[in-house]
């Protein structure tokens, strides 16, 4: 639908939700849990939140529909198989090898699983901080700002300077803005960790402005990495590993924390974590430079797609 001009800032603004579901969960939890309405305490976080949910639902069924779907080939006048027509265990096996023998896709995996663990080790820890180390701070509002107006604005000026750069340089130039974006996070996130409110909550803000660059950026490089036949395996087995090495880090965060502190702990798996996946990003963009064809060129594009189709029917 987005050609690669726009490709970046459509994922950045298709994940928007992120950051507003994750900062209202920040306001309603604290502010509206405290209030006790009816002496309900936070089971009115989910009824508000989970009422215009329900609303949208509806009105998306009535209002949207379901797209025709048409067997295209992936080449044009080929008499390559229909990308609806390859058999899943093709598309399974040959996105997983891809996965697996390419230093570009073993790299970016890597460095995704870090970074989506700093994310998770943050998330499960930051209340817990700012209460521990400052009691009476107002976490509720601060991290509802931060993550809202740092995410959105990050995520969209991220996908927007990934596709200038794209459009100048070639999409190989796209993961220079993971690099750059998640080692400037870590710095920033030690900020937010070495200093007290309000000035941790302006770094917290500046945090999240520059870690969220990397998503909408991430899924486009892998959309413009494989082929259309591998693309949405590809993105599914991606989010399948990533979401659970992310979701099972923060377990590793209280055994740092009995053998430091809490602090320490979280400048381990979240500042330090932003650093470490900036350096496999790098791997991951060197492994491009060296080994990936220059997939500007539109011959080069046929002629690999053609071979990878190839690959796959003969599985």
């Amino acid at each position: 639908m987005f050609g690669k001009k726009m490709r970046a800032f459509a994922m950045g603004f298709f994940n928007w939700g992120i950051y507003f579901g994750y900062g209202m969960a920040f306001a309603l939890g604290n502010y509206v849990t405290e209030a006790d309405i009816n002496g309900l305490g936070w089971r009115w976080c989910y009824w508000i939140m989970g009422a215009p949910a329900i609303l949208f639902a509806f009105i998306l069924f009535f209002s949207v529909k379901e797209p025709e779907k048409k067997q295209t080939q992936i080449l044009e006048g080929s008499d390559y198989e229909p990308v609806e027509l390859l058999p899943l265990k093709s598309r399974v096996g040959s996105t997983l090898k891809m996965f697996f023998t390419s230093p570009v896709m073993i790299f970016l995996l890597l460095g995704a699983s870090i970074r989506h663990s700093a994310s998770f080790c943050w998330s499960y820890n930051s209340q817990i901080y700012f209460q521990q180390y400052y009691p009476g701070a107002d976490i509720g509002l601060w991290m509802a700002l931060d993550s809202i107006v740092g995410g959105t604005f990050g995520i969209i000026i991220g996908g927007i300077l990934s596709d200038r750069l794209a459009a100048k340089f070639g999409i190989k130039t796209r993961l220079w803005v993971l690099v750059g974006s998640q080692l400037i996070a870590g710095a920033l996130a030690c900020g937010t960790l070495s200093t007290a409110p309000p000035y941790a909550f302006v770094y917290l803000l500046f945090t999240y402005f520059f870690a969220e660059m990397w998503f909408g950026v991430l899924f486009t490089v892998l959309v413009e990495f494989f082929p259309a036949a591998m693309r949405t395996t590809a993105i599914a087995i991606f989010i399948f590993i990533i979401n659970n090495i992310g979701g099972n880090a923060p377990l590793i965060v209280p055994p740092i924390r009995e053998a430091l502190d809490l602090q320490k702990s979280l400048y381990i798996t979240y500042a330090g974590f932003y650093g470490l996946s900036s350096f496999f990003f790098l791997l991951a963009q060197i492994a491009f430079i060296r080994s990936k064809p220059n997939m500007d060129d539109p011959g080069q594009q046929q002629a690999i797609r053609g071979i990878e189709i190839k690959t796959l029917k003969k599985m």
